[in-house]
């Protein structure tokens, strides 16, 4: 199976800077709604058959142009939601964001237990996640879209995906940045692709 994960378009909350992952969190700006739409020709060339979304509302927005294009309704569900910030909810100081961001690659680096401004630990975060793409794998798609979240793509990936270069590594996951792996839970996901990054 090919996974197609995308990360919602751009928020209010993404505009100034706060760590957002409650429900159902900020809507997309003007610019979002931009991204949402522009980012479907990449997305159809994928021929993608069935779509998937978090339960939030920036996902929900930008999964509308895919889903109204193709005529598929996506599924919802809360597994795919963002990682949890815990008492670092609405902060816009760089030192939350970077307690946020190294809890998530201390997770990475094997440190499951840990637990994110007193929320989930990895190991939490990781396994409701791994719950969905287990139900997709079973749905029977071949070439599903997630429509998830920044941190909870890179995590995930960073925990589940093989072959994810150096250079990848150093790139962001933008708005509407798309990430590609192709495999399943019991055999492994290999990369494909990273934002303007593929795998040959």
């Amino acid at each position: 199976m090919k996974l197609i994960l995308v990360r919602h378009g751009q928020t209010y909350s993404n505009e100034r800077g706060a760590i957002d992952t409650v429900i159902p969190g900020a809507s997309l700006t003007e610019l979002g709604w931009s991204q949402a739409n522009d980012v479907v020709a990449d997305l159809l060339t994928y021929e993608p058959d069935a779509i998937w979304r978090s339960d939030t509302l920036r996902t929900e927005q930008t999964a509308t142009p895919l889903a109204t294009r193709l005529g598929i309704e996506p599924v919802v569900r809360p597994g795919l939601r963002e990682i949890a910030a815990g008492s670092l909810e609405g902060a816009t100081k760089e030192s939350a964001m970077r307690e946020y961001i190294g809890t998530m690659r201390a997770w990475i680096a094997g440190e499951l237990d840990l637990r994110l401004g007193g929320a989930d630990t990895g190991r939490e975060t990781v396994d409701r996640f791994d719950a969905v793409v287990r139900e997709i794998e079973e749905s029977g798609a071949q070439r599903p879209v997630i429509f998830a979240h920044a941190a909870i793509i890179t995590y995930w990936l960073g925990v589940r995906a093989q072959g994810i270069t150096e250079e990848m590594r150093k790139v962001h996951l933008h708005n509407t940045g798309i990430a590609v792996v192709e495999g399943t839970l019991d055999t492994g996901y290999h990369a494909q692709r990273w934002m303007h990054i593929y795998k040959p």
